[in-house]
């Protein structure tokens, strides 16, 4: 796999999502064959918006998101992020974490995938 058969699999994925109204942005930049930097803004159904930001490497013939932060924003409130940025060395699931809520609390968590994400912003609808 190379980075461009990445971007275009995230691309069609949220083609086929029913709950994603439009995505604002598509920004896919790349540094070589295997490395490259996504960018979007994905808008629902209820005009809140995900903010995908993946640094992404198929150097080893499947995706690996070296750097990467999902931010969920409802009401033009904060709702969660995920990111693996090294600012929380306290937490056990260090760099990887996410904020929480509008005062963005830091809390424990796994890396994500996109679907997983997506699948947690469904939950909040329910």
């Amino acid at each position: 796999m190379n980075i461009d058969d990445y971007f275009a699999t995230v691309e069609r994925g949220l083609q086929q999502n029913v709950q994603i109204g439009e995505v604002e942005v598509f920004d896919c930049l790349t540094s070589d064959d295997h490395n490259g930097l996504l960018r979007c803004r994905i808008v629902f159904w209820d005009s809140s918006y995900l903010d995908l930001y993946e640094v992404v490497s198929t150097e080893l013939g499947y995706p690996v998101r070296v750097s990467y932060a999902y931010t969920y924003i409802r009401d033009e409130e904060h709702v969660f992020r995920y990111d693996n940025a090294p600012h929380h060395p306290e937490i056990v699931t260090h760099p990887h974490h996410k904020h929480i809520g509008s005062t963005e609390r830091a809390a424990p968590a796994d890396q994500p995938s996109l679907s997983q994400v997506l699948a947690e912003i469904a939950e909040l609808w329910r």
